[in-house]
């Protein structure tokens, strides 16, 4: 018999190891954690920076330094595609533009779109904005570009300079998708503003340039006009009794009525230019047929100033493309300028060649020259160079001959030395259609040979008279 009271003896319980210790909430907690703190550090610098007393642009810059950082970029730039392209990068003070602009470029041809939505837009408008000095680089380091798209805030495309292409891959991984439109929208933000200034500057610039444009022609219609009353009015009151004075008194109001006829035929022209209302009439045309034909008419001119001019042109069946009267025209006003400042005795020459596809016509002279810091401003209308104002010239010549060579897809510019002489060089296109890099990239060509074809003038000139006060004889 089995006692009821004896103690059944229970096995052992078997107890297994534990499982491998998973933390499946601590560990995404850190990382959101890490997200969060992320943003916050990004939208609270961008709010510093939004929120400063620094102007427009240089918060710009700061936004996009900011978001270069973010990602361990060289540079940043932004391309809104809402209504018109535009594109915003970052440059330091100082610094040259040439890698900003490449970036610029790069994301407007890459930037998402199709084919038929870039082609109706149009090249995308570049500003750049200028903050603090970027830290020099000894050596030209590759380029490595990308690009992220942030199709919720208003098709907004963020670019950027990586300096690895390793960099290029995980960008996305640096700047989420909720960082970047954070980023987007205080870009958008700042963009808008810095978009609002210029444009207010640049209407201000305007005003002030339509005041100034109105001041200077209702002066240079007076002034005439007094004059010619005051000839007028002493003919017909009978104060004029000798005939010679009288005669002489005609000539001059008739020399008056010719200067104003041209003033207000410049006045004409260059509204039809501001209108868009030329009708160019584009067609190949000999380079060397049009010059002639300028020379041919500046030549009774030449013989009164005791001015030689000389030619230098190519082949008559060599062509350049553009409206033939309007070419003639603007070689007469380089030419008619040139004679009106070379001394008596002194030499002008129209010379033509071809560089590739480009033709190339110039306009020398061998006088006073023109000094380097008022060589940008002999395009501005209305300005006369100290000393010339007592020569007869409405001062839109040069505006006019640059706008009629720009709308003719051509470009007009000058190389001068002082006391050695100028050169405008016109750039135009040849019988093929040319590139404007390219017809830009001749011209500067032409215009550095002109130059130190001057400096080689300006020397021998100096030898010359070097030998001259000695009394020597110069070398033939």
């Amino acid at each position: 018999m089995t006692d009821p009271t004896a103690r059944r003896s229970a096995p052992n319980p078997t107890i297994g190891a534990p499982p491998p210790f998973v933390e499946r909430r601590i560990s995404p907690r850190r990382m959101d954690d890490q997200m969060s703190w992320r943003e916050t550090t990004l939208l609270a610098r961008s709010l510093d920076i939004l929120v400063s007393d620094l102007p427009a642009e240089a918060r710009l810059a700061g936004m996009l330094g900011l978001l270069a950082h973010t990602v361990g970029a060289r540079r940043a730039a932004v391309l809104s595609m809402a209504g018109e392209c535009r594109i915003a990068v970052a440059a330091g003070e100082g610094e040259d533009p040439t890698d900003a602009l490449a970036l610029a470029a790069w994301l407007d041809a890459r930037a998402p779109g199709s084919r038929a939505e870039r082609a109706a837009s149009g090249p995308a408008v570049v500003s750049i904005a200028r903050g603090t000095s970027a830290e020099p680089r000894v050596e030209p380091e590759p380029h490595n570009y990308a690009w992220i798209e942030i199709p919720s805030s208003g098709r907004v495309v963020l670019g950027f300079d990586l300096p690895s292409p390793s960099a290029v891959e995980n960008v996305g991984e640096r700047l989420p998708r909720q960082l970047a439109r954070h980023a987007a929208v205080a870009l958008a933000l700042v963009s808008a503003q810095v978009a609002g200034e210029r444009e207010s500057a640049d209407l201000l610039a305007r005003d002030r340039e339509r005041e100034h444009y109105v001041s200077t022609v209702a002066h240079d219609l007076r002034t005439p006009l007094t004059g010619l009353a005051g000839y007028l009015e002493l003919i017909a009151d009978g104060r004029v009794d000798d005939p010679a004075v009288r005669s002489d008194f005609l000539d001059r109001s008739r020399a008056i009525v010719d200067t104003m006829g041209d003033l207000v035929g410049d006045l004409l022209e260059m509204s039809r230019i501001e209108a868009g209302n030329l009708g160019l009439e584009m067609a190949p045309f000999s380079v060397a047929d049009v010059a002639r034909r300028v020379l041919d008419a500046l030549r009774p001119i030449g013989l009164k100033r005791q001015v030689e001019l000389r030619s230098d042109l190519p082949p008559r069946i060599r062509a350049a493309v553009g409206d033939r009267r309007r070419v003639e025209q603007i070689l007469t006003n380089l030419a008619g300028n040139a004679l009106k400042f070379t001394d008596d005795g002194g030499t002008v020459e129209i010379a033509g060649w071809f560089h590739g596809q480009v033709a190339l016509v110039a306009v020398r002279d061998d006088g006073a020259g023109i000094a380097s810091e008022d060589r940008p401003r002999i395009f501005e209308r209305f300005f006369r160079l100290p000393g010339h104002t007592r020569i007869t010239g409405t001062g839109l010549g040069l505006p006019i001959a640059r706008e009629l060579a720009r709308a003719m897809g051509g470009e007009l510019d000058v190389a001068s030395v002082p006391d050695a002489g100028s050169s405008f060089v016109l750039a135009l296109s040849g019988p093929a259609e040319v590139d404007t890099d390219v017809l830009r990239s001749s011209l500067r060509a032409a215009l550095a040979a002109e130059e130190i074809r001057l400096e080689e003038a300006a020397v021998i000139r100096a030898m010359h008279e070097a030998e001259r006060s000695r009394g020597e004889s110069p070398p033939s």
